[in-house]
């Protein structure tokens, strides 16, 4: 066991550790043309094994932070590409697809699981949590290889509306779970109460927090030499308190009200995007840039460890087979619904066909913002049986495979739709060439 007074450094020191590992096997992986994010991720499955051996699980309560941080950091970043001004052809797009491919992801996969068994009423809440995508690959790749085009201008903004419908739909589907389970009579404030307030607030305090960052900025000298520094810390120091406001909730007349963890740090990068000179953005954007290098490979073998670790720390319920079962039909529907939403809503949309074609593929990634959700339903659902413990393990599992084998899928569709700046392509199709040709002299 880790010895109280040294705890601190111990964690300091398997961060230290899993970050420097970490950037190196992810630039192993892209030798095999894999994305490096799948590279954290394994090795973050390796760290998270060797910690429940040696006994370390106590670390996954400072692994939620880091991964809090980084999702809100990820969001901040995901707002700030949000320029309404450059966007403006396409926001009717983007909101005729979401809304297409989040339904269409969301009753696939709850009723083909209610179909196989599971109550209605979970199978509407696991249905809810499959809408989620994980935004952490989608900016890391598109920022990797500069990507430009109508598929990134339709896929970056998307995450704005469909974290607004998740909002939404999951609040409907656990204040209807929790009254089936609970035998209690479902009344119209009770059902709307939590995901409205929740989506109202979100976005109140966001713009508020974005509009007091714009404020600083806007008073800041671009002759003062610390100006710089200025711009990094109030920048941090707003995601940081966006974070910290999203995970702590607030509490108005008795009545506590969660808040989005991603939607708020995103509007508070939407306001400021939307309110500042594209001198003053593109210095922030820089900025933070460099800023959150580590921390995104720290976020992603992060996530690796910590979803080993919660799955250890779960006695599966129902039994294997019927979470065998449930998992594989949650992963396989989800894709699906990602897939067909995608392409019926660009139809209707009347969006170019790569879009149609290729937008499905970049949807794949899930895992915090799910898991955070699926926590929300255990917590809610734990004194009436092993359901809510069951979409927690479901949604673990699906998340290890999504983190895996998502980004290929997301590289795939800018590739193939020559959105990725041809130099960068060059560069790292380069790389593997010498590799391969090293190990055919060999």
């Amino acid at each position: 066991m880790i010895i109280t007074s040294t705890f601190t450094y111990e964690v300091i020191l398997l961060l230290s550790s899993m970050i420097i590992l970490g950037l190196f096997v992810g630039r192993w992986f892209e030798h095999f043309n894999i994305p490096n994010i799948s590279g954290y991720i394994t090795l973050g499955i390796l760290f998270g094994g060797l910690l429940v051996y040696l006994g370390y699980t106590e670390l996954n309560n400072v692994f939620m932070v880091i991964t809090t941080i980084a999702i809100g950091f990820i969001a901040f970043i995901i707002g700030m590409e949000l320029d309404f001004a450059k966007i403006a052809n396409r926001r009717k797009e983007v909101i005729i697809i979401t809304f297409f491919q989040a339904m269409f992801t969301s009753i696939i996969t709850a009723v083909i699981l209610w179909v196989f068994g599971l109550p209605l009423h979970i199978a509407l809440i696991l249905g809810t949590i499959a809408i989620a995508t994980e935004p952490g690959p989608i900016l890391l790749i598109t920022k990797k290889f500069k990507t430009k085009g109508p598929l990134t201008e339709t896929l970056v903004p998307l995450h704005g509306v469909e974290d607004m419908i998740s909002i939404v739909l999951f609040g409907l589907a656990i204040a209807y779970a929790y009254a089936v389970e609970s035998q209690t009579p479902l009344t119209v404030f009770g059902l709307l109460n939590g995901p409205v307030f929740e989506l109202l607030f979100s976005v109140g305090i966001g713009v508020i927090i974005g509009l007091i960052f714009r404020q600083i900025i806007y008073l800041t000298l671009y002759e003062d030499p610390d100006k710089d520094t200025i711009v990094m810390v109030t920048t941090t120091v707003a995601v940081l308190v966006a974070i910290a406001i999203a995970q702590r909730g607030i509490h108005l007349f008795g009545l506590h009200i969660h808040l989005s963890p991603i939607l708020l740090p995103m509007v508070v990068g939407i306001t400021f995007a939307n309110l500042s000179t594209s001198k003053a953005k593109h210095e922030i954007e820089h900025d933070v840039d460099v800023f959150t290098a580590p921390l995104m490979i720290a976020f992603f073998t992060v996530i690796g460890a910590e979803v080993v670790i919660l799955m250890t720390q779960d006695q599966l319920p129902l039994g294997l087979w019927l979470i065998i079962l449930y998992t594989v039909l949650y992963i396989g529907f989800r894709v699906l619904g990602k897939l067909l939403g995608s392409s019926v809503g660009a139809v209707v949309a009347k969006s170019e066909p790569n879009i149609s074609k290729y937008l499905g593929l970049c949807l794949i990634p899930q895992a915090q913002a799910a898991i955070g959700l699926a926590f929300l339903a255990q917590a809610k659902l734990k004194d009436y049986g092993d359901y809510g413990q069951l979409i927690l393990v479901v949604v673990l599992i699906a998340s290890i495979i999504y983190e895996l084998f998502g980004p290929w899928g997301l590289k795939y569709a800018l590739i193939q739709c020559d959105e990725a700046d041809s130099q960068v392509c060059s560069i790292m199709d380069a790389q593997v060439y010498k590799r391969r040709q090293k190990k055919h002299k060999n």
